[in-house]
């Protein structure tokens, strides 16, 4: 019964060699655009994980509130100051307005790790709009964007259990602004570079 309460019905250009995109074999951190539920909103959002991954037989590794996050756009594996500094021009040049963004769909991505992701429909247009502005941004320095792109939030990675995605109750978050985040490898801890508010 509980599973039915989740589940709904319904500057001159900076070159970046290409390898840059790929982890090396030893990376110390990643950095990356990313959209950051504030400290209330990600406490709901992992409390509502947690009945959300009990219903679902998921017990992984879970994502903690502080590190919550829907990622952008990928600036680097161990990003020098001189992409970081190109990467906080492009940001600089994106104009869009806040928005709520808002989840409707939970289910396993095939990647190896088994990542437990949340996504949505229409409640991810804003995200797209946002994130499409700042990959011509970052291309307009030098970088190459990905082409491929999904927005969601991973809650926990099991690789022993998969499921298949299917509707959920509808949950978001009011977003402001976005982030350009330091990920430290290996020590489960995101370091916020620089913020970019959105127009209200």
């Amino acid at each position: 019964m509980q599973q039915q309460n989740l589940f709904g019905n319904a500057a001159l250009p900076v070159p970046r060699p290409n390898e840059s995109r790929k982890p090396a074999a030893r990376v110390s951190h990643t950095c990356f655009f990313a959209l950051r539920p504030g400290p209330e909103n990600a406490a709901r959002i992992h409390e509502f994980a947690g009945k959300l991954l009990m219903s679902c037989g998921i017990s992984g590794s879970r994502i903690t509130p502080e590190r919550l996050h829907i990622t952008l756009e990928l600036v680097g594996h161990d990003a020098n100051e001189t992409v970081v500094d190109a990467a906080c021009r492009a940001a600089d040049a994106v104009r869009v307005s806040a928005f709520k963004a808002q989840f409707d769909t939970a289910g396993s991505f095939l990647a190896p790790n088994g990542p437990f992701v949340l996504v949505g429909t229409e409640g991810m247009d804003r995200v797209r709009v946002l994130r499409t502005s700042l990959g011509c941004a970052v291309a307009d320095q030098g970088f190459a964007p990905s082409r491929a792109y999904q927005p969601h939030m991973t809650l926990c990675y099991d690789q022993r259990h998969r499921v298949a995605f299917a509707p959920i109750a509808s949950i978001g978050f009011h977003v402001s602004e976005f982030a350009l985040i330091k990920s430290h490898i290996g020590q489960s801890r995101h370091e916020v570079l620089r913020t970019w508010q959105l127009a209200s």
